[in-house]
C-alpha cells in the first residue's frame, strides 16, 4: 500500500480515503491510481490518502482472497491510526470496478471499522444477476473463473459476494458513479 499523509493531521480531524483499484479482479494494480493521487492531495489536502493492492484471481487466489485483502488493509489501516495521527472512525471507500465491488462490501458486509462512505466507480453489486444476465457474453466465463464455478454450482459464494444483499438502513451513505460510452 502506498500512504500519502498531510502534514497537519491529528487523530480527531484528519479523515481518510482508500483507493481501490479495479481490473475485472484478475489485473490491475494500485498504480492505476498513481496519476490521480497529485490531483486528490490537492483536492482534499486535509485527507490521508491509502492506495492499495490485492491479491489477484490470476495468480491463483479465487474469490473470495481479493475481499480478505481489502479488508485485512482497512483493519491495518484502523489499528494503525493513531501511529498515521488518523481518525478510524473517518474512512471513505473509493472503488473503481471490482475495486468498487471489493469498497461495498467492505462497507457493507463489515461493521468493524465502521466506514463512513464509499464512492463505487461503475462496480457490480449483485453477482448472480451479473452472471445470469450478463452484457456480454464472456462476463459469465469470467465470472466462473474468478468464483470457481456457476451462479447455481457455488450459489452460497455468488450470495456472499454481491453487495446489494448486505445492505440495511444502517449502511454507510454511497454514491454510484455510472454511464457507457457514446459512439
Amino acid at each position: 500500500m502506498d500512504v500519502y499523509l498531510p502534514a497537519n493531521r491529528s487523530i480527531t480531524a484528519t479523515k481518510v480515503i482508500v483507493l481501490i483499484h479495479g481490473g475485472g479482479w484478475n489485473g490491475g494494480s494500485k498504480a492505476e491510481f498513481d496519476p490521480y493521487i497529485y490531483s486528490l492531495k490537492k483536492r482534499v489536502p486535509d485527507y490521508a490518502i491509502f492506495n492499495i493492492n490485492y491479491r489477484l484471481v490470476n495468480s491463483g487466489n479465487l474469490f473470495p482472497t481479493q475481499e480478505y485483502d481489502v479488508k485485512s488493509a482497512i483493519d491495518f489501516i484502523s489499528k494503525k491510526a493513531s501511529q498515521y495521527g488518523i481518525n478510524k472512525d473517518k474512512i471513505v471507500l473509493l472503488g473503481f470496478s471490482s475495486g468498487a465491488h471489493l469498497a461495498l462490501l467492505q462497507g457493507y458486509k463489515y461493521n468493524n471499522p465502521k466506514i463512513k462512505a464509499v464512492i463505487d466507480f461503475f462496480g457490480p453489486t449483485d453477482m448472480v444477476d451479473m452472471y445470469n444476465n450478463p452484457m456480454n457474453p464472456l462476463v459469465s466465463i469470467a465470472l466462473q473463473t474468478i468464483v470457481g464455478g456457476t451462479s447455481t454450482s457455488n450459489s452460497a459464494m455468488y450470495t456472499q459476494s454481491s453487495p446489494i444483499n448486505y445492505v440495511t438502513g444502517r449502511a454507510p451513505p454511497f454514491i454510484i458513479l455510472h454511464g457507457a460510452w457514446m459512439i
